[in-house]
């Protein structure tokens, strides 16, 4: 008797304990009010950048919902599937276990959705948003020269000071957290003002005698040990322009940007939590097994949490597994007119395996070139340029419709987004571009887009050899 009242309780107990878990998941539901066709980007602040949580595509009436497992509150970012990326204007304080929801306001010819309206909003929501409004408003003022920068920048950093005492909460992790990235947000805006505001960071510089002085104080060491820049979106991208910055002042005729290496920052670094963030953002850049091996091994101990940890296991496997000469994955996938390829369709050929969607406004950017190159090698029988869309085989007829409409000539194939090759591979951002030698073994599974010079580099080089 008692045994079995023991096993009722515990399962009891283990019922309320899953009722409380799932009582502590934050849904933020939307309702996208225009064109459906694209779904809704969600980010979050991690290390100091967004990441992107995912999309959602909203059903046949505009709704739909993401449900988070985060078990802090924080900050989120929205933006349109497809679209630019990296400007974020529409921003959510989320707290666990209190939902929210939005509209959004699409239309047609536009890369981003045109409003957003919160129901509703929290106040850290609402000021948020205010500063948000203020960053882009000075952001595209000084970027696009409309107004002096440097005393427009004194009279923003001033209002910042002024933004941060009017809007005190009863949130104190939440005062705490903005003050952080406030700070952070001002030396991003500096440093990046050198630069252009251009993440091609060697393009052009603000180096004229009369401006040094408003660029002296990011010679201060203290700035990329800072915690704090992990709290704002524009941290990891502080650290480029301030390593930049120093690097610049060494060589001022910044030919030394070109070949800039990470691995020469991370020991001037003093915090390990930043320096653990500064590797983790920058491992993706690595496309070599080699690479990994000398610039990032050596800091293996400063990646302690579980997260760190799993993304240095992630792409450790990416590149010793899929590294040059390995057999490639021999997908299964069909054609428009329901044929199917294989990767023994092509043994004798060089592949190109170029992977996009319908909704990706970079894959389709690059479509155009990848045809102009494809064109070159016509007289070649031993290359094949393949298409591998991700869109769904829910949407073949779609997809079939997109391809036919676009006139595109090279071979397309349609695939599930989490299966066949960009499972295999790990591939989480797309447009991607693959190569494989005549034995279909791989040549690299991250080749650069086909705008990229040494994109054709790398087909040429594998043309040549027997």
């Amino acid at each position: 008797m008692f045994k079995i009242s023991l096993t009722v309780f515990l399962f009891c107990f283990l019922q309320q304990l899953e009722g409380v878990a799932q009582a502590v998941k934050t849904n933020l539901s939307f309702r996208v009010i225009g064109p459906k066709e694209s779904g809704v980007n969600l980010y979050t602040v991690k290390d100091g950048k967004a990441v992107s949580l995912g999309f959602q595509r909203p059903d046949g009436e505009g709704k739909g919902v993401f449900q988070l497992d985060e078990n802090k509150e924080g900050i989120y970012f929205l933006a349109k599937a497809g679209g630019k990326g990296g400007d974020y204007k529409y921003t959510l304080y989320l707290k666990k276990g209190q939902p929210q929801h939005l509209d959004l306001y699409l239309d047609r010819a536009s890369v981003d959705y045109d409003s957003c309206v919160v129901k509703n909003p929290n106040a850290e929501t609402a000021i948020l948003q205010d500063w948000t409004n203020s960053l882009n408003e000075y952001t595209k003022a000084v970027s696009l020269k409309q107004v002096d920068p440097y005393t427009q920048y004194d009279t923003f950093a001033l209002k910042a000071e002024q933004f941060l005492k009017r809007n005190q909460t009863k949130n104190h992790y939440f005062n705490r957290w903005l003050k952080d990235k406030i700070d952070t947000d001002l030396v991003y805006l500096r440093a990046a003002n050198f630069f252009g505001f251009n993440k091609r960071l060697a393009a052009k510089y603000d180096s004229s005698a009369t401006a040094a002085p408003f660029y002296r104080p990011l010679l201060k060491k203290e700035i990329v040990s800072n915690p704090a820049l992990l709290r704002s979106e524009h941290g990891q991208g502080l650290l480029d322009y301030v390593f930049a910055y120093w690097k610049f002042n060494q060589d001022p005729s910044g030919t030394n940007l070109q070949t800039m290496r990470f691995s020469e920052n991370i020991p001037l670094i003093s915090n390990d939590a930043v320096k653990a963030a500064y590797i983790v953002a920058k491992m993706p850049q690595i496309n070599r097994y080699e690479d990994f091996l000398q610039q990032v091994e050596p800091y293996k101990a400063f990646l302690t949490t579980e997260e760190h940890q799993r993304a240095y296991q992630k792409k450790y496997e990416s590149l010793y597994l899929f590294a040059k000469g390995t057999p490639g994955y021999n997908f299964n996938l069909m054609d428009t007119n329901g044929e199917t390829y294989t990767l023994d369709s092509f043994k004798g050929k060089i592949l190109v395996l170029d992977m996009w969607a319908m909704w990706c406004a970079p894959c389709l950017a690059e479509k155009p070139v990848m045809e102009k190159i494809a064109a070159g090698y016509e007289d070649r029988d031993d290359i094949a340029f393949v298409g591998v869309s991700v869109d769904g085989l829910n949407r073949r007829e779609i997809w079939r419709n997109f391809v036919k409409k676009n006139g595109f000539t090279t071979i397309e194939l349609l695939s599930n987004a989490t299966e066949s090759i960009q499972k295999y591979y790990k591939i989480e951002g797309i447009p991607r571009f693959l190569v494989f030698d005549r034995q279909g073994k791989i040549i690299t599974v991250d080749a650069p887009r086909p705008s990229n010079p040494g994109f054709k580099k790398i087909l040429d080089q594998a043309l040549a050899e027997k």
